[in-house]
């Protein structure tokens, strides 16, 4: 819990009288409060430079004078139950209109989107008002309208709600305590002058959904629902940013997850001070095995590092347990034969903020649920099982991000490719690829990078064209950096399209202990002889050690705060020491 007199003060400072509007900011009436249990909630509103103007507990009214912009409203409950039917409302003084409410449905943290004269739009935004009438039973329907990958809006029922939104997907997420449906009431988005744009309800069950476009063509958008893939044969190919639909849903027709504590399902201990393979401490993999599953299938379009986010925007209702695999098509029969091992997994540790894979744990998230980013390369596919350990039905947002780029279908490279490696030689560093067949190929475009995101283009070989035969090709790096440096292709066709090739590294220089990148975000690995790695703080105090076997993959290794900090590695005999640099 946060210091009292910190929140006092951010009130303080944040509070103005009701008739007075400072320069360029408005008045905003916050109401906070109205459930069972109002003594566990406080709250926050952040502006969109992280900086928390306005904070307090329930039940309370302040009014604070803010600028156009685009807020988190951040909902924290003590007991970790939600608010138990408290709620927010953010109001224009003046006129009374809302532009922001919301509730924290359970656990003990969510955030919302609070957009303050239109500040979460592009700046092409036009005024809509969203309207939901009560129904029979008012007290159990929520939603959520979301444009894109935003949470744009949150609330109950009967409302009405001001809204500026910009022109794509809308899609509303509709829910049901009770489960029948939401008898009787409606929901209307109506625009500026009153006209109805697309209007709807909730016929029956839990959960249901509706996209539908605004200002763009009605083929750019689906309506998502229900993804029934229940058994690995099923899996469904997941792209862009989507919502998914999950119940209670068994298993399919077997449990196709290997026991616990297996090859192809290992037992993972938080805390313990064993890594995984993947770099992390956290708990794994599927505990309690295949439970209500989704199975999707990830293509990679281009490597780089990929980082995803189920449940997150503060929408995570349960525990949503996940683990991994290369995919390919025997993975449907290696899987439940125990012979094919993860690549990452995790078994939440907590029911809110999201799980996924992170280099930075997002806002509201916990690091238990955030696996490290995995290195991905282009034509690679990935297989999620998704287990819905909590049984809830609900809609899932799935978010992707880092460096990689993800298709909706597998990527066919023009060029079949037999091998792509590196050779560290006297004169630098040797690059060989093979391919086995061609078709309309230009050229080979060679990239390095340093950290896997700035590539830069180092020299350029021409290709055959159309070859049936088995080519061979030979590129000598003669200025490589020292570190590690990585390697990948742009194969180029006579039409001018493009892919790239798996990317490869080697290591140049004498230096025998380097981390990477360096500065960094807080994620690196580090590079040393073997034996222990230990990072030290600028205080002296060791802050971070592993010990590795001489010969194995580099580790990675993770630090929460920025700052300088000392690697020291010792293989028993000898000590060598480098610089860690890690920033805000």
């Amino acid at each position: 819990m946060r210091a009292s007199v910190i929140r006092t003060l951010a009130i303080l400072c944040a509070l103005a009288p009701a008739s007075v509007v400072y320069g360029q900011c408005t008045n905003y009436t916050i109401t906070v409060g109205g459930g069972f249990y109002d003594y566990e909630i406080d709250w926050e509103l952040v502006n969109d430079l992280g900086v928390v103007v306005a904070t307090g507990l329930a039940p309370t009214t302040i009014t604070t004078c803010q600028p156009d912009g685009c807020y988190q409203f951040n909902l924290y409950d003590t007991f970790g139950d939600g608010w138990n039917g408290a709620t927010y409302t953010v109001a224009v003084t003046a006129t009374g209109v809302v532009v922001g409410t919301g509730t924290l449905g359970n656990g003990s943290f969510g955030t919302m989107q609070v957009s303050l004269g239109g500040g979460c739009s592009s700046g092409n935004c036009d005024q809509y008002t969203m309207v939901v009438t009560a129904g029979l039973y008012p007290t159990e329907i929520s939603w959520n309208l979301i444009n894109g990958a935003n949470t744009v809006a949150s609330g109950f029922a009967p409302t009405t709600l001001s809204l500026c939104l910009d022109t794509g997907c809308i899609t509303l997420q509709m829910f049901d305590d009770f489960g029948d449906g939401w008898d009787g009431a409606t929901w209307t988005l109506n625009d500026d002058l009153g006209n109805p744009v697309q209007t709807g309800q909730l016929s029956t069950g839990a959960f249901g959904q509706s996209t539908f476009p605004l200002g763009v063509p009605a083929t750019n958008c689906t309506n998502s629902g229900p993804v029934t893939a229940s058994d690995c044969p099923d899996a469904v190919n997941i792209c862009t940013n989507v919502s998914f639909a999950i119940d209670p849903n068994g298993i399919g027709t077997m449990n196709e997850i290997p026991p616990l504590g297996s090859y192809g399902n290992p037992l993972l201990t938080w805390g313990d001070g064993t890594l995984s393979p993947w770099g992390s401490d956290n708990e794994g993999c599927l505990q309690n095995n295949e439970l209500n599953s989704t199975w999707m299938v990830v293509n990679i379009s281009q490597g780089g590092l990929l980082e995803f986010t189920f449940g997150g925007l503060g929408t995570q209702a349960g525990f949503y347990d996940w683990i991994m695999y290369p995919y390919s098509a025997g993975t449907c029969s290696d899987i439940p034969a125990n012979a094919q091992a993860p690549v990452t997994c995790n078994w939440n540790w907590v029911s809110f903020g999201g799980t996924g894979l992170a280099s930075t744990v997002p806002g509201g998230g916990d690091p238990g649920n955030y696996e490290p980013p995995l290195a991905v390369q282009t034509g690679e596919q990935y297989l999620i099982c998704f287990s819905n350990w909590s049984s809830v039905s609900t809609v899932v947002p799935l978010q992707f991000g880092g460096t990689a780029v993800v298709s909706c279908e597998p990527v066919v490279l023009p060029i079949e490719l037999l091998s792509f490696e590196t050779m560290t030689i006297t004169d630098g560093v040797e690059l060989n690829w093979v391919t086995a067949s061609e078709m309309n190929t230009s050229h080979f475009v060679v990239q390095r990078s340093a950290d896997l995101i700035d590539w830069q283009p180092i020299g350029e070989l021409g290709a055959a064209g159309s070859s049936f035969t088995t080519l061979d090709y030979r590129f000598m790096d003669t200025d490589p950096k020292d570190g590690v440096n990585y390697y990948r292709l742009r194969m180029v066709d006579l039409d001018g399209t493009e892919e790239f090739t798996p990317i490869a590294q080697a290591t140049w220089g004498a230096k025998e202990l380097f981390a990477y990148p360096n500065p960094n975000d807080g994620t690196f690995r580090v590079h040393g002889v073997g034996g222990t790695f230990e990072v030290i703080d600028a205080t002296g105090r060791s802050v971070h050690s592993l010990v590795l076997n001489p010969g194995s993959a580099d580790p990675i290794m993770h630090l929460n705060a920025p700052g300088i900090y000392t690697l020291v590695n010792s293989d028993g005999s000898t000590n060598a020491t480098t610089r860690i640099v890690v920033f805000e």
